[in-house]
């Protein structure tokens, strides 16, 4: 019997790495993206919880240089959420890139495999072929040959 031998293997095994290393690629580009997500989150929480700092100064009356201290802080901290989403969607990008190359890898992993199936199939069904001939071949050597 003969040995199932894909000559393809070896493009099957670099897509492979290939792929794994998109994959790294991707996962570490979501881990980006998720902190930047949670720098937003937090920052804006920041401006919101010194927005009613300032809210709540204000109705207690207070001096001037306090207001005016707050209102600088919640500008830069507004700068700050505008700095923090901008990265966001930086990061949002260079996810989306990571996961089309992971994808793209994918695909071509996945034609391969496509192609060692079939090759696979062909193979047993010549093993088939081969060994119904065998078969037929002792058939007709056993009753149409005379016994001696």
């Amino acid at each position: 019997m003969a040995t199932f031998r894909f000559r393809a293997a070896v493009v099957l095994d670099l897509r492979l790495k290939h792929e794994q290393a998109a994959l790294v690629v991707r996962s570490q580009a979501e881990g980006r993206f998720r902190e930047a997500v949670g720098a937003v989150t937090a920052t804006e929480a920041r401006r919101h919880g010194s927005q009613q700092e300032l809210a709540a100064l204000e109705r207690r009356g207070s001096d001037l240089g306090a207001i005016l201290w707050h209102r600088n802080w919640i500008d830069r901290l507004r700068g700050l959420v505008e700095l923090a989403c901008r990265d966001r969607e930086d990061r949002a990008r260079e996810l989306a890139d990571a996961d089309g190359r992971w994808r793209d890898a994918r695909r071509r992993r996945l034609a391969i495999e496509r192609l060692r199936d079939r090759a696979w199939q062909r193979f047993q069904n010549d093993e088939r072929r081969r060994e119904q001939k065998d078969m037929d071949e002792l058939a007709r050597i056993r009753y149409l040959t005379p016994d001696l």
